[in-house]
């Protein structure tokens, strides 16, 4: 059997709406024609790709990596399709929010020299970016990992962007604002303001408190965002962790106060992850350079 565009479609389509006949709709095709093209797929690969229960079509595992990569294919044919028209090039980049403050800028900057792209930004957690290059939602994912680049798993390429440390942060009236340096257990009966656990911060301060013999900190509230943490510290005695550049941005205002801890937590790196294909994928290797030179534009405002 020879695939053809229309086969990646049908395959995607099922996949997102959950069920044939709800593709069928979107498709805009009768329902035993998508039936159809999915029967012959499925006796091309000699394998079910769909469970079919009351509920819809499930993909089976052989399914999950099939429609992976058809969604890539698709999305590879309609940015060619853009290209030989002379449009924009839709690239879709996933953006953990504490790089929305210190790359982004430098993406956008050099983006206004190449026309010919049109990003889609989407802002999640590292997990959830994750799970999205995985299944070829996404092109590129800037992104954190607790075990770093090796735990991204084979199928996917992870490049490292830069690093930054964590900082713990108090509103600029807070007592501990005072202090020259404070050991990092002293702060352990204060009340802190911490992203939910499970949460790339959370987890690489559970696991440093566990190197150093201490208790996890346990959070008088749990948010979802940086930017909340850093807002309830701003005006209430709680304690919370921010990314270097955001607590320094934040002091620089006037707003909140870096407290200098020791044993001082260790950096984390950022990481640009895609599938090998997109790597390899013409019109994405222009983006990619372009995001690899703005990570070093970062690094280079880190420093100064």
């Amino acid at each position: 059997m020879r695939f053809q565009r229309r086969h990646m479609e049908v395959l995607v389509t099922i996949a997102d709406s959950g069920s044939i006949h709800k593709a069928a709709q979107q498709l805009g095709i009768s329902q035993p024609a998508v039936s159809k093209v999915l029967a012959d797929i499925e006796h091309s690969f000699g394998a079910r790709l769909f469970e079919r229960t009351a509920a819809g079509s499930a993909l089976t595992e052989k399914g999950h990596a099939l429609v992976a990569q058809a969604r890539f294919l698709v999305s590879s044919i309609e940015r060619m399709d853009l290209a030989a028209r002379s449009e924009a090039v839709v690239v879709r980049l996933g953006c953990i929010p504490r790089s929305m403050r210190t790359l982004m800028p430098h993406i956008v900057n050099r983006l206004s020299q190449h026309a010919h792209y049109k990003l889609q930004l989407v802002e999640d957690a590292s997990a959830s970016l994750h799970a999205a290059v995985q299944r070829a939602s996404l092109d590129f994912a800037v992104m954190r990992h607790v075990g770093g680049e090796e735990a991204i798993g084979r199928q996917l390429v992870a490049e490292r962007l830069y690093e930054e440390r964590p900082l713990v942060v108090a509103s600029a009236q807070h007592p501990l604002a005072r202090r020259r340096q404070l050991p990092l257990h002293t702060l352990l009966q204060h009340r802190w303001a911490l992203t939910a656990a499970g949460s790339t911060s959370r987890s690489v301060l559970d696991r440093f408190c566990e190197e150093q013999g201490m208790p996890r900190i346990q959070p008088f509230v749990e948010t979802r965002s940086l930017d909340t943490s850093a807002a309830l510290v701003t005006s209430t005695d709680l304690l919370s962790l921010l990314p270097e550049s955001v607590a320094r941005f934040y002091e620089s205002v006037g707003l909140l106060r870096v407290l200098r801890v020791a044993p001082a937590l260790p950096s984390t790196a950022v990481l640009l992850v895609s599938d090998p294909q997109a790597v390899n994928d013409p019109t994405l290797a222009e983006f990619r350079s372009l995001v690899l030179e703005a990570a070093a534009s970062a690094r280079a405002s880190f420093s100064r």
